[in-house]
C-alpha cells in the first residue's frame, strides 16, 4: 500500500516514516529538509521536496497514493500570522484536494489539543467539548481552521481521521525539551507553579495510533482522537526526571504566573512593535502551558483503535537523554 507522509522530515514525520518501512509500506515522504530527505531515500524512500502552500505540486505528490498521513505544521510559539496560516490551513487545503483527487482510502490529520487552550485549569478533556471563543495564539487559531477544512472534506465524502496528540517527546525532538535544556542553560528556566499536571506523549506511542487508524474500519471516519502517555503528572516532576537523567542539577526559578504573565504581554508588545529582534524569551502561551493543568481524556482512542501507550514517561525520558548526549551540541 502506498502512503504519503507530509511534514516527514519533521520530527514525528521522521520517526512515523522509519515505522511505516519497517512494516513494508511504499512511503513518499514530503518535506522542506533535503539532507534528511536524502537519508530516506537511501533508505528507500521515495522523497519529494516541497512547499505545501505550492498547490499543483503538492496535488501530485498525493496522485497514486492510498493513504495520506498529515504532519506538516508551522509549529512556533512565535510568528506571523500569514506563515501560519499558508502552512496550517492552505496547506492543509491543498493536500485534502489531492486526497479527493487521488481518491484516498484514508486521510490522518494531525492537529493539536493546543485549540484547547483558554489559561484555565482544565482536567480530562475530551474531544467533543466545546472548544474556546478564542485562540490563545496563531497557531492554536490556524491548526483550528485547518480541522474545520478537514470536517469539510469528511462531509464531502472523505474518509479522515484526526489526532490530537499532546506534547510530543523524544529523540530527535527538537522543539519541547531542547528549548528548556537551552534555557536552564542561560540560567532561564521559570516554574509558575510546580504543581500544574500535565499530559505528554512519547513520539513512538503517536506512531502506534497512527499505525492503528490505517486499519481501523472504515465506521471511525470522520472521528477525532486525544493521543497522550495518560499519565498526568506534575511539570516539576517530569522536569526532575530529565535532569537527573542527564546528570544537570535542577534550578527553576519560581515566579507568580500572574507577574509571568504580564512580563510576556509586554515582551509581546515589544517584539511585534520590534520584530527583527527575533522570539520572545517569554510568551502568554508558554506561560500558560507551564503554569496551567491541561490533561486530555484519551478513552475514545483505547476503545476505538485499542491504543495504548507501550513506552512509558520515565522509559522516554531515558532514550532521549541518551539521544541528547550523542548530539547537543
Amino acid at each position: 500500500m502506498n502512503v504519503l507522509v507530509t511534514g516527514a522530515t519533521g520530527f514525528l514525520g521522521q520517526h512515523l516514516t522509519n515505522q511505516l518501512i519497517e512494516q513494508g509500506f511504499s512511503v513518499t515522504a514530503h518535506g522542506r529538509n533535503a539532507n534528511i530527505g536524502e537519508q530516506m531515500s537511501r533508505a528507500g524512500v521515495c522523497f519529494v521536496q516541497g512547499d505545501l502552500t505550492n498547490r499543483e505540486a503538492t496535488i501530485a505528490a498525493c496522485l497514486e497514493q492510498d493513504y495520506i498521513i498529515h504532519c506538516a505544521a508551522f509549529s512556533s510559539p512565535w510568528g506571523r500570522y500569514r506563515e501560519f496560516y499558508r502552512t496550517n490551513v492552505e496547506g492543509t487545503e491543498n493536500v485534502l484536494n489531492g486526497a479527493m483527487k487521488a481518491g484516498v482510502r484514508r486521510f490522518i490529520h494531525v492537529s493539536s489539543p493546543s485549540i484547547y487552550m483558554d489559561y484555565r485549569n482544565r482536567l480530562n478533556i475530551m474531544e467533543n467539548e466545546t472548544l474556546p471563543a478564542n485562540s490563545v495564539n496563531y497557531y492554536a487559531q490556524t491548526k483550528r481552521l485547518a480541522e474545520q477544512k478537514v470536517d469539510e472534506a469528511t462531509k464531502n465524502g472523505l474518509d479522515v481521521v484526526t489526532i490530537r496528540p499532546r506534547a510530543i517527546f523524544g529523540p530527535g525532538d527538537n522543539a519541547i525539551l531542547p528549548r528548556i535544556l537551552r534555557a536552564s542553560k542561560k540560567g532561564f528556566l521559570p516554574l509558575f507553579n510546580e504543581n500544574a499536571l500535565v499530559d505528554v506523549t512519547y513520539v513512538d506511542n503517536v506512531v502506534r495510533a497512527l499505525l492503528s487508524i490505517l486499519v481501523a474500519p472504515g465506521w471511525i471516519a470522520g472521528r477525532k482522537y486525544n493521543i497522550t502517555n495518560g499519565d498526568p503528572r506534575p511539570i516539576k516532576s517530569i522536569l526532575q526526571l530529565l535532569f537527573d537523567e542527564l546528570g544537570l542539577e535542577f534550578r527553576p526559578i519560581r515566579i507568580p504566573y500572574e507577574v509571568a504573565y504580564s512580563i510576556a504581554a509586554m515582551l509581546e508588545v515589544f517584539h511585534t512593535l520590534i520584530p527583527w529582534v527575533g522570539e520572545p524569551v517569554l510568551t502568554r502561551y508558554s506561560v500558560g502551558v507551564i503554569a496551567k493543568s491541561q490533561t486530555l481524556n484519551i478513552d475514545a482512542a483505547k476503545i476505538d483503535l485499542g491504543y495504548e501507550p507501550l513506552v512509558s514517561i520515565d522509559e522516554g525520558i531515558k532514550r532521549f537523554a541518551v539521544w541528547w548526549k550523542k548530539h547537543a551540541s
